[in-house]
């Protein structure tokens, strides 16, 4: 089965788009769907690798990408929103977040910082989704390792 993706631009001060999508899908029947936020670059733009960076590095992708998941049930359990982070900050990102008062809500579980994979966060039962999308361009102009103009590519799995 092809995964099929819609996908959109928005600026970093108007997101209302993303929003309700997360609102309109919070919880799903299954694991098929969620959205990809990343930096609205030109290919070579951004300067990319060599497989061997790539390889050996203990970072992540040149382009941060960030990830949401809805709820969804399996064998009778639901399984919470979680929220996901690549970055190629290395270790503490988490800190780096912070330093530039950029802080993951209380109410949201950490489960990973790793420099490679990224972080990962477990959403609570009710949580807002501006916050959520707010969360995500912030974070992803702090980690960006390049400098871009403050929009977006949404990608979204139809």
């Amino acid at each position: 089965m092809a995964i099929h993706f819609r996908t959109f631009n928005f600026p970093a001060n108007n997101f209302e788009e993303v929003t309700t999508l997360l609102q309109d899908n919070h919880h799903v029947n299954g694991q098929n769907f969620w959205v990809h936020i990343e930096p609205a670059v030109e290919e070579g733009q951004v300067h990319s690798s060599s497989i061997f960076w790539r390889m050996f590095s203990s970072r992540g992708p040149v382009v941060p990408k960030f990830t949401w998941v809805p709820s969804y049930d399996r064998k009778e359990q639901t399984v919470p929103a979680q929220v996901g982070l690549t970055h190629p900050v290395g270790t503490q990102a988490v800190k780096r977040l912070r330093e530039f008062n950029v802080h993951i809500p209380t109410s949201w579980t950490l489960n990973q910082d790793h420099p490679k994979r990224g972080i990962v966060i477990s959403l609570p039962e009710a949580y807002s989704q501006d916050e959520v999308v707010q969360f995500a361009v912030s974070s992803l102009q702090i980690l960006s390792p390049f400098e871009f103009d403050g929009n977006f590519v949404a990608s979204v799995t139809v």
